[in-house]
């Protein structure tokens, strides 16, 4: 009976949890996985058994397995290339999976200040249903990227990758062979299907909590930019400066500097992951154009995850660039000429921060953005035209 009411009231939780739109309720969505495999992102401390298992099956697997084969079983030019899609593969699991360990201390301090952030923007009730309209399209954003890439990869991916007999271009469980006889096979089988799932649990969590911050931190400069141009509204006929803006304004400052403080923190998390991040997936999308057409499905799993990654992290930063953008405009309109001195003085302050461009950079070079994208989609295209034709 009371296994019933634990189901029960897990599944009530959920449902709720999946029914409102919060900041609260889509770190809950993001953190589910990470919870159970015991490296919450809201923990202090990592479960040193599933990571173990995971940097040494990363290590055998994919490491011991790249290395031998391109030493021992490559024949050709097209061997090593989709050798080399495996060896980004490995580079890319391995820095999320070193951001995971590494930097908890400066993630946990990010997600205090951005629910610090949240529950200010949602003291005003006039933009409590815009704040809620916005998380709803980041929890879509969510869902469909985690339906899409898990549903990709069960259906698609895993039942290929886990088959011993199967030439990715790695030698599987180098020293069991021969992995066509029992329980060999039945061993290795279940090492891949391990490895892949640990895989996907660091991965494409990082992913995930990576999407949510930056749009979450967009919403937030969407709100502040509506709220600072409600300064605007008073009666301009009997009064020559707000009074509002006394008791408004230095909410509003406060709310910027978190915002601030936030981008800043943001850049230290995720300017060298994401860089190693760009490098392995411009690897993979440029390698696999080399790819016979025959083997074209074997690896279009790994093509579609590294384009929609992609793609993401550049449309996302680029709203990112864009709230901050809307967010300089309505501090110049917000009608400061009719606020007093003092304040006049704090707006202009507060416009020179704001004038100054917010934008994430890969490895602290690379601006991430949609000219981004596009610029690096066409000269890996001229690239792979040059060299293959």
């Amino acid at each position: 009976m009371d296994l019933f009411e634990h189901v029960k009231n897990t599944f009530s939780n959920v449902k709720t949890r999946l029914k409102h739109n919060t900041y609260a309720d889509l770190l809950w969505l993001v953190n589910i996985v990470p919870s159970f495999a015991g490296f919450s992102i809201l923990g202090d401390t990592l479960w040193a058994p599933f990571w173990i298992a995971h940097l040494s099956l990363l290590m055998y697997i994919y490491g011991v397995g790249c290395a031998v084969y391109q030493i021992r079983d490559a024949q050709n030019t097209g061997d090593f290339i989709k050798s080399f899609v495996n060896v980004s593969l490995f580079v890319l699991i391995a820095n999320n999976s070193y951001w995971f360990m590494m930097k908890r201390p400066l993630l946990k301090s990010t997600l205090a200040d951005i629910s610090k952030s949240d529950e200010m923007a949602t003291v005003n009730v006039i933009f409590r249903e815009k704040h809620e309209r916005y998380l709803m399209r980041i929890k879509c954003i969510l869902l469909i990227f985690y339906g899409f890439n898990v549903g990709n990869a069960a259906f698609v991916y895993l039942p290929h990758r886990v088959d011993v007999l199967n030439d990715y271009a790695m030698t599987p469980c180098y020293g069991m062979e021969p992995l066509s006889s029992s329980p060999n096979k039945e061993i290795c089988m279940t090492l891949l299907c391990l490895q892949e799932l640990s895989i996907m649990t660091v991965v494409l969590n990082y992913q995930a909590l990576l999407l949510l911050l930056i749009a979450h931190t967009a919403l937030l400069y969407h709100l502040l930019s509506d709220e600072i141009m409600t300064l605007n509204n008073f009666n301009k006929d009997e009064l020559y400066n707000n009074p509002a803006a006394k008791e408004f304004l230095p909410v509003i400052i406060h709310r910027h500097s978190i915002i601030l403080s936030v981008i800043f923190k943001l850049k230290a998390l995720y300017s060298v992951p994401i860089g190693v991040n760009f490098g392995s997936n411009a690897v993979c999308i440029s390698l696999f154009f080399y790819l016979p057409l025959q083997q074209w499905l074997q690896f279009m799993p790994i093509l579609v995850y590294c384009f929609l990654v992609f793609f993401l992290y550049c449309f996302l930063c680029q709203r990112l660039s864009n709230a901050a953008e809307v967010f300089e405009m309505a501090v110049y309109a917000c009608g400061w000429e009719n606020f007093d001195i003092n304040e006049r003085k704090a707006v202009y302050v507060m416009l020179r921060q704001a004038q100054k461009p917010v934008e994430l950079l890969a490895a602290d070079i690379i601006p991430v953005n949609i000219s981004t994208f596009a610029t690096t989609l066409q000269a890996m295209f001229k690239f792979v035209t040059v060299v293959k034709f």
